[in-house]
């Protein structure tokens, strides 16, 4: 008897459990955005303004490679520049 009480008590932890590693996967899927990127030689600058936190993946400007963030919340607005700090163009979809 206390085993199959043992054995239900286990079950239902690692239902519990399962849950929420699933509804954390899934938020993390829908929260996590491209917040920053380009700036590179010149090239279209996109930036935004995130409500949550927003995380650096690199930043090698120049001859080096692109600026790039991640938003992990929602975002609110995207600009989108020619160039980094140039004249803000229509962004692309």
């Amino acid at each position: 008897m206390t085993l199959r009480l043992l054995a239900s008590s286990v079950s239902r932890r690692l239902g519990v459990a399962l849950g929420a590693v699933a509804a954390l996967t899934l938020s993390a899927l829908l929260l996590v955005s491209e917040c920053a990127y380009g700036g590179d030689m010149g090239a279209r600058y996109k930036t935004c303004e995130c409500l949550g936190l927003e995380w650096e993946l690199y930043d090698g400007r120049a001859a080096d490679g692109p600026h790039k963030t991640v938003c992990v919340g929602i975002v609110r607005s995207r600009t989108c520049y020619r160039m980094t700090g140039g004249p803000i163009v229509e962004c692309p979809r």
